[in-house]
């Protein structure tokens, strides 16, 4: 008995489907028509190879039989002529790899992975989740890079939000950063401008970026002379609201580098 699935490794986004379709021949290479197939969940892995009992639910379209399932175990039967069509989605899942035994009439087993990225993941190897969110915005022709993880450059401050943990910086080391990557800050007005282009509710629910609450404050190049301070202060702004503000050299703040 042969049990053919194609290919062995699939990736997609969170929100589409995988369809593959599942083939038992018998040993003399003719269809199996009607077999039995088990479908089991054996485990979920993040990009950093830790095990995770977090993840939710595999959802599949028996597209063959015109059935739809929830679960982590589910037995299915092929066609006449022995094939399965099969569309998985992983709708609440956090951006793992996850592990699957096939078998097929308690007799053939193979094994399959199937990964669904997530847009609050940047796709990096040093991400916690596999994923795909946006790297960079154009806004008046400034490139806007997305923040960056903790792994790729410890913090002042690291704040966690949706499996990754993600840095900020003091004025001085923000820049040092940008600085580091061929990029600077942006000024209080291109920050405003990309703002009004792209405030935190959008950044988030269109690019994954987390500029949310604890996030939401972030540094501009642009300074103002203040008597009582010997530094000179700068420009934050608040991309939950738009408001502006200033800050001293030493608050931390998140920050988007541009070029």
């Amino acid at each position: 008995m042969v049990l053919k699935i194609d290919p062995n490794i699939l990736i997609t986004k969170v929100s589409k489907p995988i369809k593959f379709l599942i083939t038992v021949y018998d040993k003399y290479g003719k269809r199996f028509k009607f077999s039995n197939i088990q479908i089991k969940k054996i485990f979920a892995m993040d990009r950093q190879g830790d095990f995770r009992k977090d993840s939710g639910k595999i959802h599949i379209e028996d597209i063959t039989n015109q059935k739809s399932y929830d679960g982590d175990n589910f037995l299915l039967t092929t066609d006449i002529n022995g094939e399965l069509k099969l569309e998985i989605t992983d709708p609440h899942g956090i951006g793992v790899r996850t592990t699957f035994e096939i078998s097929a009439n308690n007799y053939i087993t193979k094994k399959i992975n199937l990964i669904f990225t997530v847009p609050t993941s940047p796709n990096t190897p040093r991400a916690r989740m596999y994923g795909h969110m946006t790297e960079f915005l154009f806004v008046n022709g400034i490139k806007f890079k997305r923040p960056i993880l903790s792994a790729e450059r410890l913090g002042d401050q690291v704040n966690h939000y949706l499996n990754e943990d993600w840095s900020k910086f003091n004025w001085y080391n923000a820049v040092s950063y940008c600085e580091s990557q061929g990029s600077r800050l942006p000024t209080k007005d291109e920050l405003l401008n990309f703002y009004h282009e792209h405030s935190g509710d959008d950044l988030l629910s269109n690019y994954g970026w987390p500029i949310v609450e604890r996030f939401n404050f972030i540094w501009t190049s642009t300074p103002i002379i203040n008597m009582y301070f010997r530094d000179p202060l700068h420009f934050h702004i608040n991309f939950l609201n738009g408001d502006i503000d200033k800050g001293i050299t030493g608050n931390i703040f998140s920050f988007l580098c541009v070029e």
